[in-house]
């Protein structure tokens, strides 16, 4: 079928002759029958991150924002206590209400958290609720309590060879301002509590020299000592109970330094307390360990004594509860430490790490890998080829072991509960993210860290697709740049990048509290003091709108849960920690195909079997695995990928194989010397020098990607997912171009199926009627409007209505807007003016059409609603007023006066049209017509004599509004837009406050960004066509 003003047209079809049982999670069975891709039930439909401000609100008004969340077409929330983000920076003498009174665990706490649930409840959603206030880093208790974060600082002193060194061994260092000063934006650390020495070192120093460092954008130089690693001695033993030291420095010309390594509390804060805390409670949360099953308890303990207090509240969390949930870890340290460390270090890698704790203190293993503990970093030993000290690798994987304990109470505290688990897993920290992904009941990423970009979040979906994960899920929308600024189609944008990297759940960020709030002006209560995007509710003029987008998310999230995906590709990676940089494989997408990523450990799981030559064939099944410039691999990963070889699945191994593994002993790098070896002679493994050959090799080996492009541009993306419950194979395809793209798409099909649209913004499912049949499969014209999005199903038609298989286009010349079926088979032309139509039977039909031509509307009724503040600036209800314009052109609301500069709001646009006359239509023949409004800047809706129109796409500003008008009528036509609040606020930035705090002073660009142009911007037409019937 031909798609005038529809993206084009794609197929699928995959086939496995395995069960895919291992691959359908819980959630899959939980809500395979649960509404329809018109209408998403609420397990598919996007989230609200919920903010409250403390429990001093009214339940009432939380309660009202739960119902006003549901009315637009979102399926739950996610219920975070946020405490003005744990109020990390303040200076004041007062927290804006009383959190001894109102804090996160009090009374007032459980009654509002118990409220919340009952009107979730009654709103038929579901909620998530964080494990803690703010980030869900950590829960009241009583400082230096066991659970608690624990860190590892290092003290030294520099002796001469041949000297006596008698005294107090060294203390440990204060830790560099960025660290103790939560690198400006989380709590500080406070020194306070017992230091308990862990280990004594001595080495002879060789050389110093400085390095200059680039990490994540932060750039610094800093000394490297180099030590000499045969010296070293352990000089714990001789450390006395009075923590002296009496140790004779070894003879020599050179200078040795004295190592001390120390644990103590970080003493970090999650949320700050009430000031003059009267209750442990009171005095805030604090962070707790993160790499021990003991720092879960200590949370989940609190949850079961101070949230989940009765039965009723323990019943609605399993009626409602959908995900105990924890977001990105912003938790500070010296390094990231647990008090059994060196124990299990000893026993899992089998040697100790106290010879190497030195070389632990580095920028990469601080949070985001961005600033250095100590003004100085230390070198021995082996290194990988990028550097890494090898036995940094074993350091993070003991690290990560203990992460994966407290992940895994969590689960099973959660489950207990009758609830799953969801987190943001392992980055940010010295962790391995891949690794920890599988373990999560729901793992989630966000958009923010992950940069919106596609191969990023492919990182992250990659081994959930292995560990047969339904809900992927991404906290998205949060952007640094001002509060009330983020447009509709800005957002959807980030939202189809993800989708296309392999999300599957998208939660807002966010929906603030709505009410009054102590010292806060309108427009109310405004997460991260403006700097953020984005406050999603009633304040917000697009409120009355967002139904039309969260359907649209909603249908096409139905869709990404739906059955298994199928991914072409697998690329290795070893990344600790995931550094978060893009690779770029444009060769390979710029063809079709689809990707994923895979860690060691993910090579390791259940799922990961080869059968006839395909790795996972009831999952994902790819159909070959590839190393690119990867240097580490674990022993048992590279059995596991000789056996993949051996049973038939092609590696492709692109320049250097990996040559460096973990535990770093000599016996395991030999063992894997020795594999790799054979896994390179094996005649299952090929080998490229760059990716610019892969292509081809794949293309040599009979690997085709499921969808195979040949487009103008790019790149295009798709997503393929198998249901084999409901017989049906979807394709989901996103244009990541800021212009106009055609394809040819060629897509591999199983015999007996046919092609149908499902339109994501009308929930309406078509047959689909332009497609040639190839020996490949169904190759279809593809024509993206800027970043569109298209969803085809490919189904068995018979048992829908036979009577649409007769026969299909395949070739069109000339104009047609669009083809549509009928239900008793014939095929519809919208003809512009005159086409030439070719059908599968060989027969071709000649057609004009009688009607031509465009209606251009440019005389306009104008009027605009001005949303603002009342007299009254701490009364958040916003007032209106009206402006009148007439006989109006389109402009931006900037340019028709100069007061209308500052508004944001509502605009109402109306205007008459008459429709051609009917002597010009045939009766075998109707009147076809779509209406285009041009650029939808924020949000519109449309109605034809006061009868709404059928949401309209942003991205391509048009709408069929055939079905609405007849031949020879005159007909009212309104077009509603909507706007953010940016030009508003930037007005009264001064007076606009949170807390007091004015938005100017958080956010200078309020200042220094100009008003921004809204409104109906046009040009605004009605092109005319005749629809003409086809037969076969």
């Amino acid at each position: 079928m031909y798609l005038s003003s529809s993206v084009g047209i794609s197929i699928l079809a995959i086939f496995t002759s395995l069960c895919e049982s291992v691959f359908s999670s819980d959630h899959d069975a939980k809500v395979a029958s649960n509404g329809t891709f018109q209408n998403p039930s609420k397990e598919y439909r996007a989230k609200f991150r919920y903010w409250l401000p403390d429990a001093s609100v009214p339940l009432e008004q939380v309660a009202s924002d739960i119902a006003s969340i549901a009315s637009v077409g979102a399926g739950g929330l996610e219920f975070l206590p946020f405490y003005l983000y744990g109020l990390p920076t303040s200076t004041r003498s007062q927290t804006p209400t009383d959190w001894n009174k109102y804090g996160f665990g009090t009374g007032a706490f459980q009654s509002l958290f118990k409220g919340a649930l009952r009107a979730v409840k009654q709103s038929d959603m579901l909620m998530d609720f964080g494990i803690g206030a703010n980030q869900g880093q950590g829960v009241p208790a009583e400082p230096l309590t066991e659970g608690l974060a624990v860190q590892l600082l290092m003290g030294n002193t520099t002796v001469k060879s041949g000297q006596r060194f008698t005294g107090v061994v060294p203390p440990p260092l204060v830790p560099s301002e960025e660290i103790m000063n939560r690198a400006g934006f989380m709590h500080p650390l406070e020194r306070f509590g017992p230091s308990d020495l862990k280990a004594v070192l001595a080495f002879r120093v060789n050389s110093e020299a400085y390095t200059d460092v680039t990490t994540n954008g932060v750039n610094f130089s800093i000394p490297i000592v180099y030590l000499e690693e045969t010296s070293a001695v352990d000089l714990t033993s001789l450390v006395d109970e009075d923590g002296r030291l009496n140790w004779m420095v070894p003879s020599g010309n050179s200078s040795w330094r004295i190592f001390s390594f120390w644990q103590e509390y970080t003493n970090q804060r999650s949320v700050a307390g009430a000031f003059n805390a009267t209750s442990f409670i009171g005095n805030g949360s604090w962070t707790v360990d993160h790499f021990s099953k003991k720092g879960a308890q200590r949370v989940t303990e609190f949850f079961d004594d101070y949230i989940i207090v009765d039965e009723e509240t323990a019943e609605l969390l399993k009626s409602v509860g959908s995900y105990a949930w924890e977001d990105s870890m912003e938790i500070m340290s010296t390094l990231y430490w647990t008090p059994d460390l060196m124990d299990r270090f000893e026993k899992s890698r089998g040697y100790s790490i106290t010879k190497y704790l030195p070389l632990l203190f580095t920028y990469q293993n601080t949070w985001f890998s961005l600033f250095p503990p100590y003004s100085e970093m230390i070198s021995y030993g082996n290194y990988t080829t990028d550097g890494t000290s090898v036995h940094q690798l074993d350091y993070r994987e003991t690290l990560n072991e203990g992460y994966q304990d407290y992940i895994s109470h969590f689960e099973t505290w959660s489950h207990s509960r009758g609830f799953e688990y969801s987190n943001q897993p392992a980055y940010n920290l010295p962790l391995q993210m891949l690794s920890d992904i599988p373990l999560v009941d729901a793992p989630e990423c966000e958009s923010l860290g992950f940069a919106d970009n596609v191969d990023l979040y492919r990182q992250f979906s990659g081994p959930a697709h292995l560990a047969g994960k339904t809900v992927i899920s991404n906290e998205m929308g949060a952007v640094k740049v001002p509060a009330f600024s983020l447009t509709i189609p800005d957002l959807l944008f980030r939202i189809k990048r993800a989708m296309s990297g392999g999300v599957t759940m998208n939660v807002l960020h966010g929906s603030p509290y709505s009410g009054d709030y102590p010292n806060t002006t309108w427009p109310g209560y405004t997460a991260f003091f403006y700097v953020y995007t984005e406050m999603w509710n009633r304040i917000q003029p697009a409120w009355n709108h967002m139904k039309d987008i969260l359907d649209y998310v909603g249908r096409n999230q139905f869709v990404l849960q739906k059955g298994v995906i199928k991914v072409d590709l697998a690329f290795y990676q070893f990344q600790s920690p995931w550094n978060s940089l893009p690779a770029n494989f444009s060769e390979l997408v710029t063809k079709g195909y689809t990707y994923d990523y895979l860690s060691p450990d993910n090579l390791l799981l259940p799922q990961a079997a080869v059968i006839g030559g395909i790795l996972a064939p009831a999952g994902p099944a790819y159909k070959s695995l590839i190393f690119s410039s990867q240097g580490v691999i674990t022993v048992k990963a590279a059995e596991r990928v000789a056996n993949f070889a051996k049973s038939g699945l092609p590696v492709i191994v692109v320049g250097n194989p990996p040559n460096t593994t973990y535990p770093a002993t000599s016996q395991e790098q030999h063992r894997l010397q020795a594999i790799m070896e054979s896994l390179m002679s094996s005649t299952n493994v090929h080998k490229v020098s760059s990716l610019k050959e892969l292509p081809s090799l794949l293309s040599d080996l009979k690997i085709q990607p499921r969808v195979s492009l040949d487009c103008s541009q790019g790149p295009v993306y798709s997503v393929w997912r198998h249901d084999e419950k409901e017989d049906i194979e979807y394709v989901f395809l996103y244009n990541d171009v800021s212009s106009y793209t055609s394809c040819e798409a060629e897509f591999s099909t199983m015999p007996g199926k046919s092609p149908y649209l499902f339109d994501a913004w009308t929930g309406t499912r078509t047959a689909l009627s332009h497609y040639k049949k190839t020996t490949f499969g169904l190759s279809i014209a593809l024509k993206f409007q800027a970043n569109e999005t298209i969803i085809i199903g490919f189904e068995n038609p018979m048992k829908d209505n036979p009577r649409l298989v007769k026969c299909h286009v395949t070739d069109i010349s000339g104009d047609v807007a669009s083809l549509t079926s009928t239900d008793n088979g014939e095929i519809v032309a919208s003809v512009l003016s005159s086409a030439t139509i070719t059908l599968s039977t060989g027969k071709t039909w000649k057609l004009v059409s009688n009607v031509q031509g465009v209606t251009n509307l440019s005389s306009w009724h104008v009027s605009i609603e001005n949303w603002q503040a009342p007299a009254n600036i701490y009364d958040v209800n916003t007032v209106t007023t009206v402006h009148n314009f007439s006989n109006q052109k389109l402009l931006p609301w900037t340019e028709l006066s100069e007061q209308m500069k500052i508004v944001g709001g509502v605009g109402y646009y109306t205007t008459t049209f008459i429709s051609p006359n009917s002597s010009k239509i045939s009766s075998k023949s109707s009147l076809k017509a779509i209406l285009s409004i041009g650029p939808i800047i924020h949000t519109a809706r449309a109605f034809i004599n006061k009868v709404q129109l059928p949401p309209i796409d942003p991205v391509r500003g048009t709408v069929d509004i055939s079905g609405y008008v007849q031949p020879g009528k005159n007909y009212t036509l309104t077009i509603e837009v909507t706007s953010p609040l940016f030009n508003r606020i930037k007005a009264t930035a001064n007076t606009t406050m949170v807390w007091g705090v004015p938005a100017a002073l958080t956010e200078p660009a309020y200042a220094t960004l100009p008003y921004k142009d809204y409104g109906l911007l046009g040009p605004v037409s009605i092109q005319w066509a005749e629809g003409q019937s086809i037969k076969c």
